[in-house]
């Protein structure tokens, strides 16, 4: 009889899927183009390590910066045992999402794991609450990138407040796999559409 991996085995070993750039990560330089309200914006952006600065036309550059910030601060580098592996970690349920697993951290955290991969993360805030619904991935030779993803706000009573659609495209730049677009679809109070393309990718030296 082969013994079941506790929940803190089951979620590193998803985590690990999951590619990373390594803490050493230089940054890069490319040409930068956001569409956002009807118009394109054409700019420029240099990433040192993880912190992108983005030269694009004022109301707009601080967005593609924040967008940025999280594409990149999502793939840095963070050994489990200094992350989530730090908290005790239960398995409460296990259903058609996958495996449930609830977090005694800061944030209240539930996450499901399907066949060996992150299916949705759930975290409690202050501001209310969020679920990422990871839907599909794409394969970084041995490890993963998720391609299309939910995130559904909740307000502090639980109210939905709206609702994002991601799809983030990655491509090889040198020895790294870097980002090169990600579209955003807002559903809240009307219907918002966001597009941020990279081009020319150049890995600083």
């Amino acid at each position: 009889m082969v013994e079941a991996p506790s929940a803190w085995v089951l979620l590193k070993r998803a985590r690990e899927q999951i590619y990373t750039l390594p803490p050493e990560f230089p940054g890069f330089r490319a040409g930068l183009a956001l569409y956002l309200g009807g118009a394109w914006y054409l700019g420029r952006v240099e990433v040192e390590g993880f912190r992108p600065q983005v030269d694009l036309p004022e109301g707009v550059g601080g967005l593609a910066e924040k967008e940025l910030a999280s594409l990149l601060g999502h793939r840095r580098f963070v050994p489990f045992e200094e992350g989530e592996g730090r908290y005790p970690i239960r398995l409460v349920e296990e259903g058609p999402l996958g495996a449930g697993l609830a977090l005694e951290d800061p944030f209240r955290s539930r996450i499901w794991v399907r066949e060996g991969r992150l299916a949705l993360i759930e975290r409690h805030l202050p501001e209310g609450s969020f679920r990422i619904h990871l839907e599909t991935w794409k394969e970084a030779e041995d490890r993963l990138l998720p391609h299309r993803f939910l995130l559904v706000h909740r307000d502090p009573q639980g109210r939905l407040d709206r609702v994002e659609r991601f799809r983030d495209e990655y491509a090889p730049v040198g020895p790294y796999w870097l980002p090169v677009e990600r579209e955003v679809a807002v559903e809240g109070r009307g219907l918002e559409a966001m597009v941020l393309r990279l081009e020319n990718l150049e890995v600083k030296a």
